[in-house]
């Protein structure tokens, strides 16, 4: 579906990105410089850097097709999530800051000590590595359907341009790279609105008069315009409370637990700069998010009139289906660009708080003890690569998923609740030990693990992270600090 201009575009844009974490990489001296940029990034390009990490290809590909396939209801979640950025930037932050680290889990040792802090690590990495793989799968389904390559290379296309500048650019090189791509993403999508709307006949009011009068296939009202639903079940996806309390949390576990999206706020100079860099992700991410459904409107629309994607097996390709079919050569290429930097703009700062996380907590205190820091920033360098070879297998494992936007979510639930109910025992009390915390962690997952198998199969999964971390936090601080913990005041 793509012609040499269209790949004329992607690889301009490819260059761009991948000269700038050249660029600069080029100084590095030492870890400092690496991992947090030696705290000298301004707020905006941080700022920029957060929503760009968020913005995935997942967000690209799967926030589209979910309205298409459903409604607006995704907009309650980031009620929720400004909730959970405020809330980070009046607990966690100011913490973080205060100690000086490097990786949020070397909070867990210095307030409980090294057990609690190598379980968080544990937790992280399950995490992450699922996470990101999925991620990394729903951008080579795109891939896929526009490139003509197969899925496998579809994904290794992404890793390895990914891999490249953030092996060498460090968090910096990430941070500049992802407000290029911010733009280049941003733009696509606006672009992408525009061109479905003007093939659609009447246009805005026609597109309005349809997904008013849009119904299921059982003849009931689809209700394709509804944003809030405020029924209240305990099995119901979606309704506004589960929305909303899985939006905090999630955001709050997932922003400030989470050495990944965390790593780009400890670059700042200042507290106050982090905090409003944060903060301001929230309001601006309504606004994106409302445009990335707005998409998948008129694509269910455009597809009343013409029937391009009747019969799709999943909806995740009906957005690059679209850029394949309908768009001109340069513009498909530019939409193939914006999906592209959707994708390596989180990739890469997953792969840099894997490898900053791999040296900090795991290869300098239990591997390599003592050796120069020049050591420690090849070593880093070297993690990048491994990480990738790792999230390569499990986006391979995940190609027969859909609805992948989801699928993300339920995957975390599970163990962002233990994450945050632990950090919060740390940063609220002054209450518990490494035995009770790793207590606390393990038992959470188990009891959602059960709840989900065996006690109560239908509940709603979006409670899932609120109950985790409610049961995680209360079991913590059950437990006495020990003399033998860690070293900030407890």
């Amino acid at each position: 579906m793509l012609n040499s201009l269209d790949y004329t575009v992607i690889l301009f844009n490819l260059a761009l990105v991948c000269g700038i974490g050249f660029w600069f990489g080029r100084k590095q001296k030492d870890t400092e410089d690496f991992f947090l940029a030696r705290r000298q990034m301004p707020w905006g390009a941080v700022m920029l850097g957060i929503l760009a990490a968020e913005i995935s290809a997942l967000t690209f590909v799967g926030v589209p097709a979910d309205s298409f396939a459903a409604n607006f209801i995704f907009l309650q979640i980031m009620i929720g999530s400004l909730i959970g950025r405020i809330l980070i930037a009046v607990f966690f932050l100011p913490a973080f800051y205060g100690t000086r680290v490097t990786t949020v889990y070397e909070y867990l040792k210095l307030r409980f000590g090294d057990r609690t802090r190598d379980i968080g690590i544990i937790f992280f990495f399950v995490v992450r590595l699922l996470g990101a793989g999925v991620r990394l799968g729903i951008t080579a389904k795109a891939l896929e359907v526009l490139s003509g390559l197969s899925y496998f290379e579809s994904v290794c296309a992404v890793a390895i341009a990914a891999v490249t500048y953030t092996t060498f650019g460090g968090i910096k090189g990430v941070i500049w790279a992802d407000v290029v791509q911010f733009i280049i993403l941003i733009g696509g999508v606006g672009l992408a609105l525009y061109l479905i709307i003007d093939k659609i006949p009447g246009g805005i009011e026609g597109a309005h008069t349809i997904l008013k009068k849009a119904v299921t296939a059982a003849g009931e009202p689809a209700h394709k315009l509804r944003v809030f639903d405020f029924s209240f079940s305990l099995t119901k996806e979606n309704i506004f409370i589960a929305a909303v309390l899985n939006g905090c949390f999630q955001t709050f576990a997932a922003l400030g637990t989470d050495q990944a999206s965390m790593q780009r706020m400890l670059t700042c100079k200042d507290v106050g700069r982090s905090k409003k860099s944060l903060i301001l992700t929230g309001v601006i991410d309504l606004p994106i998010y409302a445009i990335f459904l707005l998409v998948g409107a008129a694509l269910y629309v455009f597809n009343v009139h013409t029937g391009f994607a009747n019969g799709i097996k999943q909806n995740d390709h009906v957005f690059p289906m679209f850029i394949g079919q309908f768009l001109p050569p340069g513009i498909r290429g530019l939409l193939f660009s914006a999906i592209l930097a959707a994708a390596m703009s989180s990739f890469d700062s997953i792969l840099n708080a894997l490898s900053t996380s791999a040296v900090t907590d795991i290869y300098k205190p239990y591997i390599r003890k003592n050796a120069p820091d020049r050591h420690y920033l090849t070593a880093s360098r070297i993690f990048v690569p491994f990480f990738a070879l790792i999230l390569i297998g499990i986006a391979y494992a995940s190609r027969n998923e859909d609805r992948l936007l989801w699928l993300a979510f339920k995957l975390t639930g599970y163990t962002y609740g233990a994450m945050l109910g632990v950090f919060l025992a740390g940063v609220l009390t002054r209450r518990g030990n490494n035995v009770g915390n790793i207590l606390a962690m393990t038992s959470s997952v188990a009891l959602l693990l059960a709840i989900r198998y065996m006690i109560y199969p239908e509940l709603n999964w979006q409670f899932f992270v609120v109950i985790g971390t409610l049961w995680t936090f209360g079991v913590a601080v059950l437990f006495k600090p020990r003399p033998s913990g860690g070293r900030l005041e407890s």
